[in-house]
């Protein structure tokens, strides 16, 4: 009996000493200004490789962007004519919206040459059929008139550099360049706000920081007001 006693008592004890005082608990729960720029530190190291590739195309077609002169490159029109089989048109006829139907065929006899974009909008009118096709690469028009099939096809292709321009603008692009856009200024703001919080770390620049985001943004809201019209 006063063994069992003694083996409760030492687990009483083991347990006592394992148990986190309150002190410990409430040190945990602290707020310590080294963690949270530790913190800080490695969300910084963590999205700085994406970061950086997103940063330098946003950057570097924006520059291109805002100077369209630069690298401008005329573009040249590529013009084909296909005849509409009379199947076809006679059942496009029957419809209220031909232009998918006939769409579909004028790819099929273009598989040699891509059309640029795509399906952006149509028009019908006094029997003549209108197709509108945009994307990042260039954009595509197409003329059926109904009663002779003769589809006149005009291909107009964008340059390397245009094409990246629309990437930056998010210009006749899909739903997943358009994730990629939103997902890169997310980080990048992430990155930016992280890469802030470690200046007020380092206490000798803490000053020169402030003044320099001070100065940042009258420059900024300066420029708003007398340079925009």
């Amino acid at each position: 009996m006063t063994r069992k006693r003694n083996q409760q008592s030492i687990h009483a004890e083991e347990a006592r000493l394992h148990k986190p005082s309150t002190q410990a608990i409430l040190h945990r729960l602290t707020f310590r200004k080294s963690d949270f720029y530790r913190n800080a530190r490695h969300v910084h190291a963590w999205l700085s490789a994406f970061a950086f590739l997103a940063l330098t195309f946003f950057a570097g077609t924006g520059l291109l962007l805002n100077n369209p002169n630069w690298f401008a490159t005329p573009s040249k029109n590529i013009n084909i004519q296909v005849t509409i089989p009379s199947t076809v048109l006679t059942q496009a006829k029957t419809l209220e919206n031909p232009a998918p139907l006939l769409l579909d065929t004028v790819r099929e006899l273009t598989k040699s040459q891509t059309l640029a974009g795509a399906f952006k909008s149509s028009d019908l009118v006094d029997g003549e059929v209108d197709i509108r096709l945009e994307g990042a690469k260039g954009h595509t028009d197409i003329t059926i008139p109904l009663d002779t099939g003769l589809a006149d096809i005009t291909i107009t292709p964008e340059s390397t550099l245009d094409t990246l321009k629309n990437l930056h603008k998010g210009k006749h692009v899909g739903s997943l360049w358009k994730w990629v856009i939103d997902i890169s200024a997310i980080i990048i703001l992430i990155l930016s706000c992280a890469g802030y919080v470690l200046f007020f770390s380092l206490r000798k620049r803490k000053t020169i920081s402030l003044w320099l985001t001070g100065l940042c943004f009258v420059t900024l809201i300066s420029a708003f007001i007398w340079g925009v019209v």
